[in-house]
């Protein structure tokens, strides 16, 4: 839709900066990039700018524009300054040249900028953390640290230099994955939303599922895990399937809390869900040097066991408190669902079928949105033939029909650029926080400790890890959390996985998927509050029914690192692996709910607890005995099922799980 007639004079300098920063990412993907340093300073530049400019401070009664400027202003020369004296920042030598004055002032000012810029799209959590690693940094702390804790410390001179001059702090590899690989998806995301494909992923999920025993909780569970095929973000995932999936929930007879926290663990899924995962599976990319089509392809199997997982608890929920389906009458007919928009399903193919090939990702990134703008026009252009055959078609109706499309390409652009922001902001603090890791060597000495801590213990080490994790999760987003434990966490997991063979994909998937839990961990988990707003909820009690409907994803990093759930190489072994999984995340969800067909007594609730870890873990005979107990439950509620009949349930509110 045209949103001209509502834009003021300050709006269009936003939208045209925008619009600027998405045909320059565009560019970079189209030509292979440019300079590092030049690159990543300008995509910085664009983010920082928009962020100061949409994500002002209201003073008084409107906005006041010297309170605006000024930070904007700060933003694009402490940014631009690495650009225009690009030869000095190359040339010089790191800690022997002396720093200029305006180094001095600039490099403060884009440090206090960046972590302002965090505060304003994500929360205060991520910036006191990045502070508290700079402080860490400085020399006159150091003497006061404990041992383990202790280093040589750095002056302020160096601090600054190392964030703002080198390459190892504010300009290191998680800005670099942002201007490469995060931004161009984002755009392909806002494109296809554009599009119209989101709704029509709500719209096919409720197609299948809608009818079923809870049919709009596993419509969610269906929506958001093909609204992941192009958005990587779990917060717009949120927003965009459950505004829908939400409200039929509650109609269903799902408390508002239970609504939230169902959708917030699908969407949370979203990031793992191939072709367009999250942010931090590009940064993977980037660490380990592994081709991203090598983690898609690795990453299905997980990512199916991860959203049958939350499917088993929805289904088990709503068997035991009696729920239904929609009628079939508000139920949409696949058919004609299927027929009105099956396109929208090429673009992630093509995503697909480009990484198959071998092609750098970028490429794939700018093939997924080509395919967008021309599936678009040749949607439009039928529409112009039809409606040419029914009543005919002047011309200026045909020139009305091409500036509509083209001003959607440019409104897509000016879309993916601002959801992009959140991100930039996120990736330039992170950026400080691995910098201080790498000038303190405390990466290092964290790895130490969780190899100390674990012995020769890979699963006390993953336990650690997880920890960790969960503590992370409670102030950084996913990928920032990812970042920091990649640093700090991998070197120890594969010191204490050398034994087993882990693998270095292993080990960062391990780590990437347990800070997916920053999506529903309080006091600061953004999606599992986006939900519970849009469902009226309590948005604690929400982010707690999240945590205990994702529970998969705490098992499956286990299997990682015990199961050949990743080794593709091993198809017999890997199908095994999945198959045990599918029935041990029954047997998890009976255990956790209390139902199958009737309620299940607590003893029972211990042996079904003790089939699912026999299925998880590795063995045959271990799988064969986990299943003979689930079968033994299963066969015996199923036999009091056919003897007694469905049990007289209550009709809602529906227990939290």
């Amino acid at each position: 839709m045209n949103e001209e007639g509502k834009r003021g004079p300050l709006d269009y300098v936003i939208f045209v900066i925008a619009v600027a920063m998405s045909a320059y990412h565009v560019l970079i993907g189209y030509t292979g990039g440019y300079e590092p340093l030049f690159q990543r300073a300008l995509s910085y530049l664009f983010g920082l700018v928009l962020i100061f400019l949409i994500y002002r401070k209201p003073s008084g009664g409107g906005w006041k524009p010297v309170l605006v400027g000024i930070p904007v202003l700060l933003a694009a020369v402490s940014a631009y300054y690495p650009i225009w004296e690009i030869d000095y920042f190359l040339d010089r030598l790191y800690y022997v040249d002396p720093l200029r004055l305006a180094d001095y002032v600039l490099g403060i000012t884009i440090i206090v900028l960046t972590l302002e810029a965090a505060r304003r799209t994500i929360n205060n959590a991520l910036p006191l953390i990045a502070i508290t690693f700079l402080v860490y940094s400085y020399k006159g702390i150091a003497p006061y640290l404990p041992w383990e804790f202790g280093h040589g410390g750095a002056t302020f001179a160096h601090i600054i230099e190392h964030h703002y001059i080198t390459y190892d702090g504010l300009w290191t590899t998680p800005l670099s994955v942002f201007s490469v690989y995060i931004f161009l998806f984002i755009l392909f995301g806002a494109f296809l939303e554009r599009m119209g494909a989101s709704e029509f992923y709500v719209k096919l999920s409720m197609a299948v599922a809608g009818h079923l025993r809870g049919g709009p909780a596993k419509a969610a569970i269906f929506a958001s895990a093909m609204t992941g095929t192009i958005m990587g973000s779990a917060n717009a995932n949120v927003v965009t399937t459950g505004a829908f999936t939400i409200p039929m929930m509650k109609k269903t007879g799902f408390t508002p809390e239970t609504a939230a926290g169902i959708e917030t663990a699908a969407s949370t899924g979203g990031q793992i869900m191939p072709p367009v995962m999250g942010a931090s599976a590009f940064l993977i990319v980037e660490f380990t040097g592994i081709s991203y089509w090598t983690i898609v392809k690795v990453s299905v199997l997980p990512a199916a066991l991860y959203f049958f997982s939350v499917y088993a608890i929805v289904h088990l929920t709503a068997r035991k408190n009696g729920l239904v389906g929609l009628p079939r009458d508000q139920v949409p007919a696949l058919g004609p669902v299927m027929k009105e928009g099956w396109f929208y399903l090429l673009p992630p193919i093509i995503i697909l079928a480009v990484l198959m090939t071998g092609r750098p990702v970028p490429y794939a990134g700018l093939a997924g949105i080509l395919s967008v703008i021309i599936l678009a026009a040749i949607k439009g252009g039928l529409v112009l033939v039809q409606k040419a055959g029914r009543e005919g078609v002047t011309a200026g109706e045909v020139l009305k029909a091409i500036g509509a499309g083209l001003w959607n390409i440019v409104e897509a652009m000016n879309k993916g650029a601002r959801q992009s922001l959140p991100i930039a902001a996120a990736v330039g603090t992170v950026g400080l926080i691995m910098g201080a890791l790498f000038q303190t060597g405390l990466g290092l000495k964290f790895a130490s400790m969780v190899t100390s801590l674990a012995g020769d213990s890979l699963l006390l080490g993953i336990f650690l890890v997880g920890i960790a994790s969960f503590v992370l999760g409670m102030g950084l987003p996913t990928s920032a959390a990812y970042i920091v434990l990649s640093v700090m966490a991998v070197p120890a997991l594969m010191e204490l996985g050398e034994s087993v063979g882990l693998t270095l994909l292993a080990a960062h998937l391990i780590v990437f998927w347990y800070s997916l839990d920053s999506c529903f961990t309080p006091p600061v988990c953004v999606p599992a509050y986006t939900a519970a707003g849009l469902a009226g909820a309590n948005p604690s009690k929400a982010a707690w029914s999240a945590l205990m409907m994702a529970k998969g994803m705490y098992v499956l990093p286990l299997m990682f690192a015990f199961t050949p759930i990743l080794l593709l190489n091993q198809p017999l072994q890997a199908v095994e692996t999945v198959i045990a999984g599918f029935f041990g995340f029954t047997a998890m969800a009976a255990a956790m709910v209390g139902f199958m067909y009737f309620r299940i007594s607590t003893p029972v609730r211990l042996f079904l607890t003790v089939s699912s870890a026999m299925l998880f873990w590795p063995g045959m005979l271990l799988h064969i005995g986990g299943g003979l107990i689930l079968g033994g439950v299963f066969f015996l509620q199923r036999k009091r099922l056919l003897s007694e009949g469905e049990p007289d349930i209550a009709a809602p509110p529906l227990e939290a799980v």
